[in-house]
């Protein structure tokens, strides 16, 4: 699985470059906010999640733990605390890990933690640790790429806390959103997404101080419970706060693809072990019904499945789609199960009917009539002849 993170991580890192000109950082205070919030771990003690929300605070991040220290004592209480109190809430995760296969460990022991909780808010890297200050950056790249693609291969959102310096002199530039600390009053970084601004807060509910955050990025739009949502020109989907990947998913009464990254796909076909499908140029769902691509007409179940073969209409009208195209055939005679069909030239399909004369019929009595065999061979001349043939 290492393997398939790691290339995942590489192509994220693609085209990233590692050494930025020097510009001028625009510092950013307070007011600059959209929200206020809270991190919590052990050392917060037992917490009365109840009375948190009237100090202003509207979203907090919870210690999930560590790989060296295990699972936060407090973390189900804190976790099932705030999501009744009605914060949105995160969890983040201390970082030991010092090579990309400990990062990825990591990220396994953080989503087996916070499976079993609503997390509406990002999922967090702390990477402050003394065992990082003498990685290169390329390797802190590394392992925050691995890390991160993993937790985003599950449909939750990444992003990476550590201290003002440590990102200005170690990390610098990675592909996700940042939580940077820096206890002033203004943050002197550029781009943040949240801002810890103090570790000596007071907030009610909480016997102890705490780290106080401002939020700069809006993600009520991009984290959602349900439904569609906009990255760019891509679209992806949510459900219960996470982004669906490699699977179909069905909203209002229409059906819908996602690749391995959760697009949306459009525009294309599409088969898999249930079928084959065409999804719609303009928004994706899965057609249905009769349709018309690029010129050839085409019939799509309920489920949107491409049908095949003798097709029966709810009129009671049978068409004829080809078995490997399935594109509407026209204007040919078919053998299906034993059975001669003509198709005409709207593609319906009607069983040939063969002349049965008396001599075939078991029992019939033969009447001798003058002119009979001159007649039936006229006849059988002029059928033949209005036979049609295999359209070229």
């Amino acid at each position: 699985m290492y393997r398939r993170i790691k290339a995942a991580a590489a192509l994220c890192m693609a085209g990233m470059m590692l050494f930025m000109p020097a510009v001028k950082v625009q510092a950013v205070g307070a007011g600059s906010s959209i929200a206020r919030g809270i991190d919590v771990s052990k050392h917060n003690l037992a917490i009365d999640w109840s009375k948190v929300p009237s100090s202003g605070v509207s979203f907090v991040f919870i210690k999930a733990g560590s790989i060296n220290m295990g699972l936060d004592p407090y973390f189900d209480a804190n976790m099932r605390g705030a999501n009744a109190a009605g914060l949105k809430t995160g969890v983040y995760l201390y970082s030991y890990a010092t090579t990309p296969e400990l990062a990825l460990t990591e990220a396994m022991f953080l989503l087996q933690w916070m499976s079993n909780y609503t997390v509406d808010y990002p999922v967090v890297y702390d990477i402050e640790d003394a065992c990082h200050k003498n990685l290169s950056t390329a390797q802190l790249q590394e392992i925050i790429n691995v890390f991160c693609t993993a937790i985003a291969s599950q449909g939750y959102y990444p992003v990476v806390y550590s201290n003002k310096n440590m990102f200005q002199t170690k990390i610098g530039n990675v592909p996700y959103d940042k939580w940077v600390a820096q206890y002033a009053d203004e943050l002197q970084y550029d781009g943040a997404a949240f801002w810890q601004n103090t570790s000596h807060g007071s907030v009610a509910g909480i016997p102890t101080r705490v780290d106080m955050n401002y939020q700069f990025k809006d993600y009520s739009s991009i984290i959602i419970p349900e439904g569609f949502s906009q990255r760019g020109d891509t679209t992806v989907f949510y459900s219960n706060y996470r982004m669906q990947r490699a699977c179909w998913v069905n909203w209002e009464d229409k059906k819908y693809h996602l690749d391995e990254f959760g697009r949306v796909q459009k525009g294309c076909w599409f088969e898999d072990e249930t079928g084959r499908y065409y999804l719609a140029t303009k928004d994706g769902h899965a057609l249905r019904d009769c349709v018309t691509i690029e010129g050839q007409d085409y019939f799509f179940d309920q489920n949107g499945v491409m049908q095949r073969g003798m097709v029966a209409m709810p009129d009671g009208v049978t068409y004829y789609y080809d078995v490997m195209t399935g594109a509407l055939q026209r204007n040919i005679t078919v053998t299906v199960d034993g059975v001669n069909y003509l198709v005409d030239q709207n593609g319906v399909a009607a069983p040939i009917v063969e002349e049965v004369l008396p001599e075939q019929i078991p029992g019939a009595e033969q009447v001798a009539i003058p002119g009979a065999e001159q007649t039936a061979a006229a006849g059988q001349t002029a059928d033949a002849a209005a036979q049609p043939v295999a359209a070229q």
